[in-house]
C-alpha cells in the first residue's frame, strides 16, 4: 500500500448531467419516494474517464497490494459495496456510492475478485452507516485501510531486514489500531499471495546491493509511489539512505512519462490497418489520465504538466479532454 490522493476533478461521466450522475439521482429518488433498493448498476465506472481519472490519481498498480495491474488484470473496484455488504444480509449495500468518485479504487483482480468481492467488515460492535445516516461514513469504524484517507505509509511496515520480506503493522501501532491493520493484511493475503511476496523480495534485494555499493541513486526511481511495490523500496531508502528518495515532483514526472509513453504507442496502433475498438478505448483512457494530472496535478501546479505535454508533442489532443472538466 501506499499514500493516494485524489484528484480535485469530476469526470463527466459522474457529473449530474453524465449518465453516472443521471443514475444516481435516479436512485436515490426512487428510494426516497418508495423505499426500493436498487435493482441494478450498468456499469458507468468502467468508462474511460473514470478509469483515465483512476490512472491519474494510482497509476496502474493495485491499490491494496501493489501489484502491476497491466499484467494482473483491472477492475474498478468500490470500496464500500454497492448492493451487497457479506458480513450484514439485512442493509442492501452502499447504493448511493455506487457513482461517487470517492468510492472507487483500480485493483488487480485477485484482490477484487478473489477476496474483496462484496465484504467491508466492520470494528465488532460497530454500527453500519446507512443512507439515512450517511453523514456519518468518514467515521464508521471499517477494518479495510483507504489509502487516500489513512495514513497507510505510517500504518503498514515493511519487514525489509529479512528474507522474503513481510508486511506487518507499524511498531508504533498499539491495540485496537495495531490490531486492525493486522486484520486489514490479513484480509487481502498481502503475506500469502507468493507471485507478490516473490516480487517484493526481488526489489528488496536489489535495493540493498545497491545501497551497499552505494550507488542508491540507481535504485530511488522503484520508491515513486506510482509503481509497483514502490513500499518495498521506499521504507529501505527511508531506513538507509532518505536522501536518495524520489520527490513528489520527481514521482509526477514518472508518471507523466508513464502515461503519455503508453499514449504515443496506442495512438500508433489507431493508424494502423489492425487497430481496434479496445486500442480506442484504452488510448481514451490514458488520455483522460493525462487531462486529469493537467487539470489537478498532485504537485506543483498547472503549468508543469501542461508544458511537459507540448514538449510529447500531445498538449492539443489531451486539451480537448481537459477543458471538459
Amino acid at each position: 500500500m501506499r499514500q493516494l490522493r485524489r484528484p480535485a476533478v469530476v469526470v463527466p461521466t459522474l457529473l449530474p448531467e453524465g449518465v453516472g450522475g443521471k443514475k444516481r439521482t435516479a436512485n436515490i429518488q426512487e428510494y426516497e419516494q418508495t423505499g426500493t433498493l436498487p435493482s441494478s448498476f450498468p456499469l458507468h465506472w468502467t468508462r474511460p474517464d473514470v478509469r483515465g481519472a483512476l490512472y491519474a490519481m494510482q497509476g496502474r498498480v493495485c491499490a491494496y497490494c501493489g501489484a502491476d495491474i497491466d499484467e494482473a488484470g483491472i477492475d474498478v473496484e468500490h470500496f464500500r459495496p454497492k448492493s451487497n455488504v457479506d458480513e450484514d444480509e439485512m442493509h442492501g449495500g452502499y447504493w448511493w456510492l455506487a457513482y461517487d468518485f470517492e468510492n472507487y479504487f483500480l485493483s488487480c483482480i485477485v484482490c477484487n475478485q478473489k477476496y474483496k468481492r462484496d465484504r467491508f467488515p466492520l470494528s465488532n460492535g460497530a454500527v453500519r452507516v446507512t443512507y439515512e445516516s450517511r453523514g456519518q461514513l468518514a467515521t464508521e469504524d471499517r477494518i479495510l485501510l483507504d489509502p487516500t484517507f489513512d495514513p497507510v505509509e505510517e500504518w503498514v511496515q515493511l519487514e525489509w531486514t529479512t528474507p522474503a520480506p513481510k508486511l506487518i503493522p507499524s511498531a508504533r501501532l498499539v491495540g485496537e489500531l495495531r490490531d486492525r491493520v493486522q486484520r486489514a493484511i490479513k484480509f487481502f493475503r498481502l503475506n500469502e499471495k507468493a507471485a507478490q511476496r516473490k516480487k517484493r523480495a526481488a526489489i528488496q534485494r536489489l535495493v540493498i546491493e545497491k545501497i551497499e555499493e552505494n550507488r542508491a541513486h540507481e535504485v530511488r526511481a522503484l520508491a515513486i509511489r506510482f509503481r509497483p511495490h514502490s513500499l518495498v523500496a521506499r521504507q529501505i531508502l527511508e531506513a538507509t539512505a532518505p536522501d536518495f528518495l524520489p520527490t513528489p515532483v520527481e514521482e509526477l514526472e514518472w508518471l507523466l512519462l508513464d502515461l503519455s509513453s503508453e499514449l504515443l504507442l496506442k495512438l500508433e496502433d489507431l493508424s494502423g490497418p489492425d487497430s481496434s475498438d479496445l486500442d480506442e478505448k484504452e488510448a481514451k483512457e490514458l488520455i483522460w489520465g493525462l487531462a486529469v494530472l493537467w487539470k489537478s496535478p498532485p504537485v506543483g501546479n498547472t503549468d508543469f504538466v501542461e508544458q511537459y505535454l507540448e514538449r510529447r508533442g500531445l498538449k492539443e489532443i489531451v486539451a480537448e479532454y481537459a477543458a471538459l472538466l
